[in-house]
């Protein structure tokens, strides 16, 4: 068998191929057979670069990210403090159209076992980090005084990007609602006051924005 000389334009293209085919099918609707045929290329091509679907769709959102001009390097972020920047983070990824649109395509994982276990490692080994760099401008320049930065990091993050992503599934809006204050009276127990009543406003707006999307797609 011939060696690949371009790995990375292969997953570009399986890539770009794949996001395609969830904009137009649905992620359910697709399969790999489906991205199979579209590209041209092998089911083993395919199976080389990734195991299954889901590990598709979870590079898509880490594309999503790197793609950022601001994203991982917190300097880049909009405000003038640190705790201006991570409110602005915030806000944005609630309301940014294309990261909606991947978080859409997303519901149909949030039952799916290897979907979680890639979350919970791309907490740890993204977004934590990148929260915590961002705590410690906040503690530079003054704007913040949290206690247990390392662990507040990561709580935070598991809350949002674990324990709340999988209540979309089946959590009412009121209770969801809930959810996000408890985050909220926690960030101020410790010191971190990010979640505004404003925020949590915007919080509320994107889940009815993405449960119309699932009532839609279904």
């Amino acid at each position: 068998m011939a060696r690949n000389k371009h790995p990375e334009e292969t997953v570009r293209r399986i890539l770009d191929v794949s996001l395609k085919l969830f904009q137009e099918k649905g992620y359910d609707a697709t399969t790999i057979q489906d991205i199979v045929d579209a590209l041209g290329m092998s089911k083993g091509a395919i199976y080389h670069h990734f195991k299954s679907k889901a590990e598709i769709m979870d590079l898509l959102s880490e594309r999503y990210y790197r793609n950022l001009g601001w994203y991982p390097e917190p300097k880049g972020v909009p405000g003038e403090n640190g705790l201006e920047k991570l409110r602005y983070i915030f806000r944005f990824f609630l309301s940014d159209p294309h990261k909606e649109e991947i978080d859409g395509m997303m519901l149909a994982l949030l039952r799916d076992p290897k979907m979680v276990s890639l979350s919970l490692d791309s907490v740890f080994r993204e977004a934590a980090p990148y929260m915590r760099r961002l705590v410690q401008e906040a503690i530079d320049d003054g704007s913040a005084s949290p206690r247990f930065p390392d662990a507040l990091s990561e709580a935070f993050m598991l809350l949002t990007n674990v324990w709340m992503w999988a209540e979309l599934y089946r959590c009412d809006r009121e209770g969801y609602r809930q959810k996000f204050l408890f985050c909220k009276a926690m960030l101020e127990q410790f010191g971190l006051p990010i979640l505004t009543d404003e925020l949590v406003e915007v919080a509320m707006d994107y889940y009815d924005r993405l449960l119309k999307r699932r009532a839609e797609a279904n």
